[in-house]
């Protein structure tokens, strides 16, 4: 999502409706959708949608308030007529090939301004030119210079929370990935369960056992940090990488300098102290899981 959005920037799908389709879509899991249709609003959408299919009656099924018996047989089969047609005609169309995203990660105060982690911060001469008037100011507050890498660039804390990036499969993607390894001393990390049944769910995994031991801190599930709540803030001129999803001025604590990224990309942060390609450090437990 922070890949579309540095595309289409964050105002490019407002007063629309917006359905993600393709290969690479149909390949996540339900909670990587929420994740994606979370997002829309954004981009200014106003809302966002993924056509059903057997990822998502297998999720359904046999949950709380779904249909049983043969009332559930007759609701997969209205579910799955609901698709775009071949032939549908949209107002506006965009392709993207998934293999061109890296780990992306923003350097500015809306989570358009972001930027593949191999890549270098933008000038005025190669930005959107909607972006431009914004860009000078929001590098001054974030303390960052144009043209410049971040990756490598210090942080203070790493945010893993919200209910954007911390649902269950998150949790177990970075307690795999963290497996072994400790924080970096002068780093804080807060992990913070999306829902009271992510955090029963993550302790009687153990999850939470990984956390402790890599120095990580459990907190209790809730918004905390993605907007300041609380005693969660993040101190005034102090860098945090956060999975939520909004970097805006102040927004994780007054003078908190924000940088959105993935859940990998953060625990990556968390474990050298900088913001780091995820990908430059393997994890066998983790597989194939860190191209993604």
């Amino acid at each position: 999502m922070l890949y579309l959005l540095s595309k289409i920037t964050a105002s490019g799908a407002t007063g629309y409706a917006v359905e993600f389709a393709g290969s690479a879509i149909r390949s996540l899991s339900m909670e990587a959708r929420m994740t994606i249709c979370n997002m829309s609003i954004e981009m200014g959408g106003r809302c966002g949608l993924i056509a059903p299919d057997e990822t998502t009656f297998e999720y359904l099924k046999g949950r709380p308030f779904a249909p049983q018996g043969n009332e559930w047989q007759k609701k997969v089969a209205e579910w799955e007529q609901l698709f775009s047609d071949a032939d549908a005609v949209f107002d506006k169309e965009y392709h993207f090939k998934a293999e061109d995203i890296e780990p992306m990660i923003t350097y500015g105060t809306n989570p358009g301004m972001g930027i593949g982690i191999t890549e270098t911060i933008p000038t005025a001469n190669t930005i959107n030119e909607n972006d431009k008037s914004g860009l000078g100011k929001s590098l001054a507050y974030m303390g960052l210079r144009q043209g410049t890498p971040i990756k490598g660039q210090k942080i203070d804390y790493v945010f893993i929370g919200s209910c954007t990036n911390s649902r269950i499969e998150d949790l177990r993607l970075v307690a795999s990935f963290v497996k072994g390894k400790k924080k970096a001393a002068d780093v804080e990390v807060w992990i913070v369960p999306g829902s009271k049944q992510v955090e029963a769910q993550a302790i009687k995994e153990g999850i939470d056992k990984i956390f402790e031991e890599a120095g990580f801190m459990l907190r209790q599930p809730g918004c905390s940090a993605c907007l300041g709540m609380n005693e969660d803030k993040i101190p005034a001129g102090k860098y945090c990488i956060s999975t939520s999803n909004r970097n805006f001025e102040g927004r994780q604590g007054a003078g908190a300098r924000t940088l959105l990224a993935s859940p990998l990309t953060a625990a990556a942060a968390a474990i050298t102290g900088v913001v780091t390609d995820p990908r430059s450090l393997p994890n066998p437990s983790v597989g194939g899981a860190l191209d993604s």
